[in-house]
């Protein structure tokens, strides 16, 4: 259920909010949009501009933080651990609001703990900003859905005898995917083989991404449609699949199907290629 108050904050293995010794007294960032980056044109001899798409630029979360315990070694403690946990990083790392169910994959940019010493006693002050070079802000739960390619029904059995038999049923290769955000999310989307000449279709949209390619039995290729990075068994480059025309699914805001095809390996029983899709609400 959703709610206003902030609640628990956690970031590097430090938690922030009601319960720790760190109370978080503002917060600037989290639910403001980013600044936009407009494609806007002036008209050329009138008034106005021709208006372009609007992106945003990078997120910036600003928390202020009040640190409280019993004793000035217990308030060096705390100033160590915060500064141990604010260091320069390599990567974005998620800063998650517990209670509010979101997240967002920043880095520390500023940090400041003053020293004052009218409260050196037990109380002191902190402030954290983070750069959020990704803007949106993701749900806490990674959600998941997955269907086998689809596959028609093998049919009646000629010549026919008694009692009659019509085969398998077929599947339909498609899944319900729900994005509980107000922007759309960049599914990854894995494949796994046997199968050949992979196709995923965002049914809602009518985006396909369509694959050159051929999987054998235990291998499988992963698909990140925000950084548009294909890698087979996950590591192994190979964008030079995706062809030419094919269009990135995403997953816009509500429910959206997608549906699976592929066409099976000579011999392969049945059509047995997997296609699981990951993703988070998505909001800015």
């Amino acid at each position: 259920m959703a709610q206003q108050r902030l609640g628990n904050v956690q970031w590097q293995g430090l938690t922030f909010g009601p319960g720790t010794p760190y109370a978080v007294t503002a917060l600037d960032g989290l639910d403001d949009l980013p600044d936009i980056r407009s494609q806007d044109v002036e008209r050329p001899g009138q008034h106005g501009d021709y208006s372009g798409p609007d992106w945003t630029g990078p997120r910036t979360i600003t928390m202020k933080l009040g640190m409280h315990t019993d004793s000035p070694d217990a308030l060096r403690d705390l100033s160590l651990a915060l500064r141990a946990a604010t260091q320069p990083q390599a990567q974005p790392a998620p800063l998650q609001f517990l209670d509010q169910d979101m997240l967002v994959w920043g880095k520390v940019r500023k940090r400041s703990i003053p020293y004052d010493a009218e409260y050196l006693w037990s109380i002191g002050d902190a402030a954290i900003e983070w750069y959020c070079a990704d803007p949106y802000v993701y749900g806490l739960d990674e959600k998941s859905a997955s269907t086998t390619a689809y596959s028609p029904s093998a049919g009646r059995t000629y010549p026919l005898t008694y009692p009659r038999s019509y085969g398998s049923a077929g599947t339909s290769g498609r899944l319900t995917a729900v994005n509980d955000g107000a922007s759309a999310a960049f599914p990854v989307l894995r494949l796994d083989g046997p199968v050949a000449q992979p196709s995923v279709e965002q049914v809602t949209t009518g985006s396909i991404l369509t694959l050159d390619a051929t999987l054998q039995a235990g291998e499988y290729l992963l698909i990140d449609t925000r950084s548009r990075a294909v890698l087979l068994m996950g590591s192994s480059p190979r964008r030079t699949w995706v062809r030419a025309g094919s269009m990135w699914p995403l997953l816009q805001p509500g429910i959206n199907e997608l549906a699976y095809r592929g066409s099976a390996l000579p011999g392969a029983p049945g059509q047995t290629s997997l296609l699981t899709v990951t993703w988070r609400d998505t909001s800015l």
